[in-house]
Order: structure tokens, then sequence, then C-alpha cells
């Protein structure tokens, strides 16, 4: 006589009672994207406007701007009429299609510990994940290309190769110190400086603004009006330790634009819906495509022959911009790259 029969099956925990995948589901760091979110209103505070009056993907949005004109004087008064015209030009910002999506089949869910609401919010949050990650290497891109060619402070204090500042690990505890200078001697403001890094770099912020009065050598004044941030996406070259771009306040923009069907909230006769999310880890808003058919997911679970199943497609039109500049060979732009070596 036995009640092996009868043992009790093997006990599952809820789900929702469980944080043992926490850091499986763990974020980056994306300081290049949130750097970019952060000004958009400071470089254009009339960009909700502008994205509001794209109406569709061929309609072109533009901003007008006037370029840096440099007046000639003389050494003594004349008659003669003054004729000193401005150029004006327009900077119209250019789209890129974004696009990822998931799908979901009810019937699964039915007979299974993770509930369907457990795994679409799962599914919503890596689609975020997703669309960060790739908004902060577009991000680091743009930044990347368009760092200013033109440096006044080239060889004092450091020696600018292929635009980037190299700085020489002996330099690294005064850096901030002299990028105040840097940014004095292109005509920029020397303070309120937006700093993007890479990870490594905040081991060296920390350790130098954090020292006082106490220390033999204090290093913490140098640090007052620098907003810091730190991104995985911020490459490092090889035989270096750190890269970083700094940029004053009101030099970057990021823009994000939703296809008219989704704004319209539109439906179509097979059973398509448009409408629009809000993605608050993202911090973005984004056009939904939802669609459900019948489908044959047997691969999937035994006997959904032909089961519902549903598409959720995500997407969006965005467009990194950065301060204007009407002569890149002349005049110093606002992105300024430096290299940290080992040595």
């Amino acid at each position: 006589m036995s009640l092996t029969a009868t043992r009790l099956n093997e006990y599952t925990l809820s789900y929702d009672s469980s944080n043992l995948d926490l850091w499986e589901h763990r974020a980056s760091n994306y300081g290049v994207f949130n750097t970019f979110m952060d000004d958009t209103p400071n470089l254009i505070p009339g960009f909700n406007d502008l994205v509001a009056n794209r109406a569709s993907e061929v309609r072109a949005v533009r901003i007008p701007v006037i370029n840096r004109k440099d007046f000639s004087a003389g050494s003594s008064r004349t008659c003669s009429a003054q004729s000193h015209e401005i150029t004006s030009a327009f900077v119209t910002p250019s789209w890129t299609t974004y696009q990822v999506g998931f799908n979901m089949t009810p019937a699964i869910n039915a007979t299974n510990y993770i509930t369907y609401q457990n795994e679409f919010n799962n599914k919503m949050w890596h689609m975020e994940r997703t669309i960060l990650e790739a908004m902060d290497t577009a991000g680091h891109t743009h930044l990347n290309t368009n760092k200013t060619q033109v440096n006044a402070a080239d060889g004092n204090p450091y020696t600018v190769v292929s635009n980037d500042m190299v700085v020489p690990a002996a330099d690294n505890e005064l850096f901030f110190n002299e990028l105040g200078s840097i940014f004095t001697q292109n005509d920029f403001p020397s303070t309120d400086i937006n700093v993007v890094g890479s990870p490594r770099y905040q081991a060296l912020v920390r350790e130098y603004s954090a020292q006082g009065t106490s220390n033999a050598e204090n290093r913490q004044f140098q640090f007052g009006g620098y907003n810091f941030a730190y991104s995985n996406r911020v490459t490092v070259a090889t035989g270096d330790r750190d890269s970083v771009y700094a940029m004053p306040r009101g030099s970057l923009a990021f823009l994000s634009w939703i296809d008219d069907d989704s704004r319209n909230n539109r439906t179509s006769t097979d059973g398509k819906e448009w409408t629009t999310m809000s993605l608050p880890r993202a911090g973005i808003n984004v056009g939904v495509l939802f669609q459900s058919t019948c489908a044959d997911k047997s691969t999937v679970q035994t006997g959904l022959d032909a089961t519902l199943s549903e598409s959720w497609s995500f997407s969006f039109d965005y467009s990194f911009n950065s301060s204007y500049n009407s002569d890149t060979a002349t005049y110093a732009g606002p992105i300024f790259k430096s290299r940290f070596t080992k040595t």
C-alpha cells in the first residue's frame, strides 16, 4: 500500500510573486538619447508645431535660419550708402522610419503559468528597450558625424586628431577645468554644458567631483556648470580609456512623428486598427497597427491548428538634429569630442 499515486505535483509560484528574472530584463544606459530629448525644447522651442504640421511622409518641414555675418569696418566716416546684406537659409530635418513589433497567441496563455498580460507586458518592455538602444545608437552616430571640424584651442591644451581632442592620462584630473576655457576660446559659453561619456568615464567624474577642501589636491572646483550623462553606445577606440562629447545646452534636438492613419485612429474592413500609444520608458509616442487573424500555431503548441493570432506593430519617424553651422570648415560647431588615452 502506498500514497505515491496521489502525491502532489510540483508547486509553481505565481509569476507575479517573484522578481527572479529582474536583471534578465535590465535596461542599459541611454545617455545620448536622453540628452537629445532633454535639449530639444532649448534648440527648437516650436518643435511640437513643426512635427504637427508634417501632415504626411511626403511633406517636408523646414526651419529658417540666418547665416553668420562678419562686417567690414573703416577708419573714417563716409557719405557712401552702407550695404551689408544678410543671407538666410532653410534647414530641412531628415527623417528615418523605425518599426518594430511582436505577436500574441491568447490560446497559449490559457494553459500557461505566464498570463496574457505577463507576456504582453514583457514584450512591451523589450520592444521599448530595443527602441532605446536604436535611438541611442543613432544619436551617437549624429554626435560623431557632426563634431566640430574647427577648434581654436587645437594644441592648447590638447592636440586635435581627426577632429578629436586627445587627452593624455596625466591631464585627466583637470580636464573639466580646461574644457571651460576651450569653449571660451571657441566663443561658446563655458558653463551649462551637456557632457555625454562612455561608461567608465563616470569613475573619473565621481572621483574628482567628490574631493573636498580637506584633500591634498582639491579637484572639486571644476565640476560646476556641467550636466553629465553616460551611454554604452559611446564607443572607445583601441588604446583609449574613454570617449567624451561636450556641447552647450541648446545644441541638440530629437524629433519624432506618427503616421496619419495612427493619428486618426483608422480601421480597415478586414479588422486592422491604427492608433497611437505612449511608451513611458522610451519617452515617446508611437503609431500602432493592430491586426488579428486565424493562424496555424501548431508548431508552437499542439492543437492550435486554427487559432487567434494577434500582431502588434509599432512605428514612428525620427530625426536627430544639432545647431546650425553655415560654414563648418570656418566656424567651430558646438559638439566637441575628446578621447582619453590610457597613457
